[in-house]
């Protein structure tokens, strides 16, 4: 519900609004009454309520000065002014600073009172979208910075304007979506928190950014308790440097997730050390990839042993490491020949260990299919990959750069040692497994001929329909007829 403040120096009207109003049903709550704007202001910057229904001409300070008080202060709360008919300037002056909108009292009626809850109501959800956007694109930038260096980024829009965090919370769940329900599922705090919180999720990691009202007590509900996931909470906030805090707490999680502990932990604030790693060394990536293309299985394990020993050695952050496990795990599905299996695997992985055994399953899993479809059909290995290439992209267009490229040689050397390892040019190599496979659809499918061609690689039926009689001796209908009952 958006929580709504009523500022009205007469009482008697105070109630008579808050009780004869339908705020629930509009989806508002009343959180306080102020008498004058004085008492008032106070209370919205201790509480920041989402909209103030406030009557101009009050004592102390009238509605016009508190709102003109609010936006200096860029407090972000809504205002909906109540007025009589002879105020009229200081309707037009409300207006002026951004007042949402306005009620005359001799004619506020709960129908008058939903329209301009209703108006109200579209402008904050637009308000919080535009937020919620401009904390994730903050977001998007700490979550991919190249490199783990302190560096300074500056203080974000939503700080600035309308939401200002107090409270930050690390949550390693290694789960693609985390919503606030799974948040307060947690068993972090001994009572509901009243906060705002926008939470961020990337890589199995949710950042949540909360706004929570200073007299709230930070308690672990139960210090009994321990939860499966690791979660880290900070201190109270003083300042805008959330980039810096954030930061350090990221480095705190991937200790824990080196260490593999998982449970609920406060962060202490500490000096975040320069570390220049922010990848994988070329030299044990290229080790690894030669060990796999060699398909040297005790090299290809001492690699990969090398490789996550230097990222805990290093203190990678747990982020970087998922995100070069991933590349990893694309990179050997190529290479394989496979199909990239868009798996949440790693993401799952709540620590190091965890995440390594995954990555050995699945490079060991590569390479059983790498030495499956490693056609040896002649005794040179680059020629062998390029027909395995072939096979698996055959429907594909593949200059002759493109294959040169797999094989690591000249075009022209390509070409003639080619010819002499396979007895057929490039060129014949290709059309033959069109050919082959056309065959395979044409028999064990209902497609149409053009289809099959078109699914096969020929630019069009006629040209097809050509090369299949060249090569089989019949047209492809003919062909089918002839094999369908075979």
């Amino acid at each position: 519900m958006w929580t709504v403040l009523l500022v009205e120096d007469e009482a008697f009207v105070r109630r008579s609004i808050r009780k004869g109003m339908p705020w629930e049903e509009n989806g508002f709550k009343v959180i306080e009454e102020c008498g004058n704007g004085q008492e008032a202001l106070e209370f919205i910057r201790n509480k920041k309520p989402d909209l103030v229904i406030c009557d101009i001409m009050m004592p102390v300070m009238n509605g016009v000065e508190l709102l003109a008080q609010v936006r200096r202060e860029n407090l972000g709360t809504a205002f909906i002014m109540l007025t009589v008919m002879n105020d009229f300037e200081f309707i037009q002056q409300a207006m002026e600073l951004g007042a949402s909108g306005y009620v005359l009292k001799l004619y506020l009626t709960p129908e008058k009172m939903t329209e301009a809850l209703t108006k109200v109501k579209r402008e904050l959800e637009r308000n919080l979208r535009l937020i919620s956007q401009e904390i994730d694109d903050y977001c998007e930038i700490l979550y991919n910075e190249p490199n783990d260096q302190v560096r300074t980024i500056e203080s974000p829009a939503f700080i600035r304007d309308s939401f200002n965090p107090n409270l930050l919370i690390l949550v390693l769940h290694g789960q693609t979506i985390f919503d606030k329900p799974d948040l307060l599922q947690l068993p972090l705090f001994d009572t509901e928190m009243n906060a705002r919180m926008h939470l961020f999720t990337r890589m199995g990691m949710t950042t949540v950014f909360c706004c929570v009202p200073e007299e709230t007590k930070i308690r672990i509900r139960n210090t009994e308790q321990r939860s499966d996931f690791v979660v880290l909470i900070s201190e109270r906030l003083s300042d805008e440097d959330i980039h810096t805090v954030w930061k350090t707490m990221v480095s705190r999680l991937s200790e824990l997730w080196y260490a593999g502990r998982s449970g609920i932990f406060f962060h202490q604030p500490k000096t975040l050390m320069s570390n220049v790693y922010s990848n994988l060394p070329w030299s044990l990536e290229k080790n690894l990839i030669q060990a796999f293309e060699q398909m040297n299985q005790g090299l290809l394990d001492l690699s990969w042993q090398e490789i996550w020993s230097w990222m805990k050695d290093v203190e990678l952050s747990l982020l970087r490491v998922k995100e070069i496990v991933l590349r990893l795990d694309r990179k050997f599905a190529e290479l394989a020949f496979m199909t990239i299996d868009p798996s949440n695997a790693f993401v799952e992985a709540l620590s190091h260990r965890e995440a390594g055994t995954l990555f050995k399953q699945r490079i060991d899993m590569y390479m059983a299919q790498w030495k499956a479809t490693n056609y040896e059909v002649t005794d040179h290995a680059e020629i062998n990959k390029v027909i395995a290439y072939m096979n698996q992209h055959f429907e594909e267009e593949m200059p002759l750069s493109l294959l040169a490229g797999i094989a690591t040689m000249d075009d022209k050397y390509l070409s003639v040692l080619f010819k002499k390892k396979t007895g057929k040019t490039i060129t014949e190599y290709i059309m033959g497994l069109r050919i082959e496979k056309a065959c395979h659809l044409l028999l064990h499918t209902d497609q149409p001929v053009a289809q099959i061609g078109a699914n096969v690689g020929f630019a069009n039926e006629n040209y097809f329909a050509r090369i299949f009689r060249r090569e089989v001796g019949m047209p492809p209908s003919i062909f089918r007829q002839q094999n369908a009952k075979l």
